[in-house]
């Protein structure tokens, strides 16, 4: 995760990351994809309006000059063009368009309605970009088991419990990067610190507490507080980072000679079709995976064949 220098950012902007940060608690990872979409908007706005030459280096160009008299230049057309700039020079897909469409109406909705720094919000009528429905990429069981007997190497007992957390308990990449020890409690369930710095509590399978157990005793030496340390820096532990975990992932999917468009979230998509398929309640799903709206659960039921079935959480989880 890159670090924002404040320093280094127009006053309007830094006011802007400050208040998503603090006031909204946004995730580090989304305050860094709004600051870059609205740093590329900008760039995009001094290039077409010639305020630098045009063969400049569009990732060197400096918006330390933009300002709130700039801004309330922008129209509802600088909108659509930056958008359409997105799709045919940088070849974003829908869903990067629709993220950058968000940053700005975020933005632009900051400056009208909490700073009143605008009388009246010019790209109020920006509408997000329609993207294809499609369903979620998702590994079968045996394809979860063939993963998890590809993994080797030097650290093969702590990537075999994180993939295992993965496919168990749908988890994303910064959520898991961030657990405790002390997040594992009596009733086995694990405390976990969602998008928004919201926190829910998820099923541990047995299965995953006992390789859980067998890592921590075949490493007692190393563990911290922290469920899977990182490097250690400034006299103090850390958590392991995404790029440790990435790393990781990319040799277990050579490993496997699986598709390079398996991520993360495709682990994450496994363990709630899973759950679906084993009879699982998408109300109960939605609290598993920590969607704010039930709307972003329903895609699993594609793979339901008894909606009218209710099981516990533990019903639904898969023991790989």
């Amino acid at each position: 995760m890159n670090y924002i220098e404040l320093s280094e950012l127009p006053v309007v902007l830094r006011d802007y990351i400050v208040y998503l940060q603090t006031i909204k608690s946004r995730s580090n990872a989304t305050v860094n994809e709004y600051y870059s979409d609205l740093r590329t908007f900008f760039r995009f706005l001094k290039l077409k309006r010639h305020m630098v030459d045009n063969d400049t280096d569009f990732e060197k160009i400096s918006i330390l000059d933009i300002d709130l008299d700039f801004i309330k230049t922008i129209t509802l057309t600088d909108a659509h063009e930056f958008l359409v700039f997105c799709k045919t020079d940088r070849d974003n897909t829908e869903k990067t368009r629709a993220r950058k469409c968000s940053a700005l109406r975020s933005f632009f909705n900051y400056l009208t309605n909490k700073t009143q720094l605008l009388e009246t919000n010019p790209i109020l009528q920006l509408e997000m970009p329609k993207s294809k429905k499609s369903l979620p990429k998702y590994l079968t069981l045996d394809q979860s088991l063939e993963m998890l007997n590809g993994v080797d190497g030097d650290h093969k007992e702590r990537d075999f419990c994180i993939l295992t957390l993965f496919l168990n308990c749908g988890f994303r990449l910064s959520e898991l990067c961030g657990l405790n020890i002390n997040d594992i409690r009596s009733d086995n369930t694990i405390r976990v610190l969602g998008k928004g710095n919201k926190e829910r509590f998820v099923p541990l399978p047995d299965i995953t507490l006992k390789l859980l157990r067998l890592y921590w005793t075949q490493n007692k030496d190393k563990i911290n507080e922290y469920l899977f340390p990182g490097a250690f820096r400034k006299t103090k532990h850390t958590h392991i980072n995404s790029v440790t975990i990435m790393e990781a992932f990319q040799k277990i999917k050579e490993n496997n000679n699986l598709d390079n468009s398996i991520t993360f979230h495709t682990l994450r998509h496994s363990f709630a079709t899973e759950y679906i398929k084993s009879g699982g309640n998408v109300w109960e799903l939605r609290s598993l995976l920590g969607h704010a709206s039930i709307n972003s659960t329903m895609v699993y039921l594609h793979m339901a064949e008894d909606f009218s079935k209710v099981s516990s959480p533990l019903d639904g989880v898969h023991n790989v």
